[in-house]
């Protein structure tokens, strides 16, 4: 809590125990001077597709190449596991890392910001063909323990998402459980999601670029409305 903090992101202690509980060997964490300075985590999806995510350094701690160490730790955890692409959300400051170990760019991923009503919260039932194929792995292990949104230390977290049309993904946006301020990332080749997501009252706050080191995964963006998270895409 105290990396994720420092550096303003949102999540709370149920956020990293979640990873933690579900994939605590793909959790790295560099010590020094009595405490954890740096993080990474590796999410993985079956031997399809992993992600890498929670990439953190202290800011007084930055310059000391812990940020490679990490990466160089959940890359390899993620190869000897027969994974065959890595995906990762890279911000400015980490991109430049991520393609020195072989990252490409695919599609930028955006955070959006705004207000939701607290709307009757209704219990949707997840398509999980569709996700699998929007998503390109099976996500069955993160999103029974997600749900439609989630709370936030700064905002609450509205998603994931995926579906056929806009009138389910607004239904789901509005009644999945998410209100006050809130968070919601959202792929920008998905150009009806943007339009929803202007016509909710969402504007941009950040800009992440979607990156994979290895073949490209068959996938559907089209159908995700909104992400997971930038720590499991």
């Amino acid at each position: 809590m105290t990396l994720s903090t420092a550096v303003g992101w949102n999540q709370l202690e149920e956020d990293w125990l979640r990873i933690l509980d579900l994939e605590p060997a793909g959790c790295y964490g560099v010590e020094e001077d009595g405490r954890i300075v740096a993080s990474a985590t590796a999410f993985t999806y079956g031997r399809e597709l992993a992600w890498i995510g929670m990439v953190l350094t202290l800011p007084e701690y930055r310059g000391r190449g812990f940020a490679r160490q990490m990466m160089e730790s959940t890359i390899a955890y993620c190869d000897a596991r027969g994974v065959a692409t890595i995906k990762l959300d890279a911000t400015d400051l980490g991109r430049p890392v991520y393609e020195k170990f072989g990252f490409v760019e695919e599609y930028v991923v955006e955070r959006w910001k705004g207000t939701l009503p607290g709307a009757e919260k209704r219990d949707f039932t997840r398509d999980w063909a569709l996700d699998r194929i929007a998503f390109g792995a099976d996500r069955h292990k993160l999103l029974e323990r997600t749900g439609f949104s989630r709370g936030g230390r700064l905002a609450s977290y509205a998603g994931p998402v995926v579906c056929r049309t806009v009138e389910e993904a607004r239904e789901q946006i509005l009644h999945g459980g998410a209100s006050g301020t809130v968070f919601w990332d959202l792929p920008l080749v998905n150009e009806p999601a943007v339009d929803l997501a202007k016509e909710l009252g969402f504007a941009p706050v950040r800009r992440l670029w979607r990156m994979r080191r290895g073949a490209a995964i068959e996938e559907k963006p089209e159908f995700v409305f909104a992400l997971a998270g930038f720590e499991f895409g």
